[in-house]
């Protein structure tokens, strides 16, 4: 069945790493390719700033000349106070398919350079929000010159990196080969799972940015070796059975309970009481599950990236949970039994 909700494509990094060159480009781009797969349809952007007064929604190019098809927000960061703004921003966008032209083929938002993306996601996974929009992608825009500085002295460039599923490293002409390649590690050690694209002037291949369904239903996970940056790790959980309700119950808890150390678990599950294999997206607290349209195959696999987590003890609760091994039962031996301990 065609999926006919809006992609949102949301796009992160730190302040000056290129973000509204990026914007800038894929309109341009977007705007030609949509014009031959939807014609009449246009793009819409959300553009949201720290402060009170607006510059960045000045500067993305317009691509028609409805004032509506760019929403700048700036109430406030949208990580902090600016939920009920995205949301009042989406349905004026999505209201346009009541008119000529119909709703937008495609929405980016572009991130203030100090957002956590966490909520932002949230308020997207929400299920009315899902209803008629579908996150596509989280794109985080990262200055090779600067990254190492960047994430040392500030946190949130770390957020946007870890929760991307596509990082351009961008201004790689700017920077030496040595220093490229420590750009090019840090983003690997933070987000063993993203796609890394090197840019120039923030020129990424938009179709590759643009409906990629990089939280869709069909992504799978690839192999992850454990990898960790100070406190950072990833890696993989794998069960070649069905997971009971128990399990299945054991795992959320294992996920909800911890939103400061598990930050992101996906992948793709089986569970005895689904027919379907399932993918699982969890940000921090926040968790959906998608079915697939196709048979489980038994087989359950998930990378888990989080902060301060022992890899060797999250597979071993893994492995219980999941029915692989069983936990040993203490007996009291009685005295004069002659059983030495």
């Amino acid at each position: 069945m065609t999926d006919m909700r809006i992609p949102v494509t949301v796009i992160g990094g730190f302040l000056g790493a290129g973000k509204t060159t990026l914007v800038n480009h894929l309109v341009r781009e977007g705007a030609a390719h949509f014009a031959r797969t939807a014609p009449g349809r246009r793009m819409g952007v959300i553009v949201n700033e720290f402060g009170q007064t607006g510059v960045d929604g000045g500067l993305i190019e317009r691509m028609t000349d409805r004032p509506e098809d760019v929403q700048e927000l700036t109430a406030g960061c949208l990580c902090c106070v600016g939920r009920d703004d995205l949301i009042r921003a989406l349905v004026i966008l999505a209201g346009r398919g009541q008119e000529a032209g119909g709703a937008p083929a495609h929405v980016l938002i572009e991130l203030s350079g100090v957002a956590d993306p966490v909520p932002v996601l949230h308020t997207l996974l929400d299920p009315s929000v899902r209803a008629v929009f579908r996150l596509d992608h989280l794109v985080a825009v990262a200055d090779a010159r600067h990254l190492a500085r960047t994430l040392t002295e500030n946190p949130e460039g770390a957020a946007q990196l870890t929760y991307a599923t596509t990082v351009l490293l961008n201004k790689t002409d700017l920077v030496p080969a040595a220093a490229l390649e420590q750009a090019r590690g840090l983003v690997r050690a933070l987000n063993p799972l993203a796609h890394i694209e090197e840019t120039r002037q923030a020129r990424a291949d938009a179709l590759r940015l643009l409906d990629t369904r990089a939280f869709g239903a069909d992504w799978t996970p690839p192999e992850a070796a454990t990898t960790h940056t100070r406190a950072l790790k990833s890696f993989t959980l794998e069960s070649r059975a069905p997971l009971t309700a128990a399990g299945w119950h054991a795992l959320i808890g294992r996920i909800v309970s911890r939103p400061a150390q598990v930050l992101r678990v996906k992948g793709e599950l089986s569970l005895e009481a689904h027919p379907e294999r399932l993918t699982l997206h969890a940000v921090r607290d926040l968790i959906t599950l998608d079915p697939t349209g196709e048979a489980r195959s038994g087989l359950t696999r998930l990378v888990m990236i989080g902060r301060d987590l022992n890899p060797d003890e999250e597979r071993a609760a893994f492995a219980r949970l999941s029915g692989q091994t069983r936990p040993q039962v203490l007996r009291r031996v009685p005295k004069g039994s002659g059983v030495r301990l």
